[in-house]
């Protein structure tokens, strides 16, 4: 054993002492290289996938959020009156509706910047504004503004909310709303929904 080792040793010293030439020097530059480039892609590739599906992922939260309250709204909308589609004053990417809601309060359904109370504003949020309620009702309030709170957005704005008629194999009482999200970092998410308002015979496009 004490033979093999040294001869072991020997040949590794004799390559030690024996270095590289230039063009091995250069041939296995060229693979780093080729290595690196082909690793940064990979990589780069991989960010991107992953980014793609946090998007979509914190994306659909938020429009699930936003979703389930607006679509709760609005199918329930009363009797009383007609639901009214206006094309947005803000913006022409944000559509408003007003309707009588289930408790009978009137609302509108937009989106605007939220203000703080220092005179400030931000970003693009839903906003659903109770008309004030001071004659011909027992309980009587001011008008009011609900939101949600600007972090259970995740970062993401409102860039379009828009409702429209589905075309004419729907009924009257069926509209399209089209809730457009944005990040910065992410980008815009989109969804669609089809919603029927069924206490009442059509809805008003203006």
């Amino acid at each position: 054993m004490k033979k093999i080792a040294e001869k072991v040793r020997q040949k590794f010293e004799k390559l030690n002492n024996s270095g590289v030439t230039l063009t091995e020097l250069i041939v296995t530059f060229a693979l780093l290289g080729i290595f690196f480039v082909a690793a940064a892609g990979v990589i780069s590739y991989v960010i991107g996938i992953y980014y793609a599906t946090s998007g979509n992922s914190y994306g659909l939260q938020v429009s699930t959020m936003i979703s389930n309250k607006l679509v709760g709204q609005i199918e329930g909308a009363s009797a009383v009156m007609e639901p009214v589609v206006s094309g947005g004053a803000i913006s022409t990417e944000i559509d408003s509706i007003s309707l009588v809601d289930k408790t009978g309060s009137r609302i509108t359904i937009f989106a605007s910047p939220q203000t703080y109370a220092d005179g400030t504003s931000e970003g693009m949020y839903i906003n659903i504004h109770y008309d004030a309620v001071q004659e011909g009702s027992s309980l009587k309030y001011e008008s009011v503004d609900w939101r949600f709170d600007a972090k259970a957005y995740m970062g993401y704005i409102v860039k379009g909310l828009k409702f429209e008629s589905p075309g004419a194999e729907y009924p009257q009482n069926v509209l399209k709303m089209t809730l457009i999200l944005h990040s910065d970092r992410y980008g815009d998410y989109t969804s669609t929904y089809y919603i029927k308002c069924v206490n009442v015979e059509r809805i008003q496009f203006t």
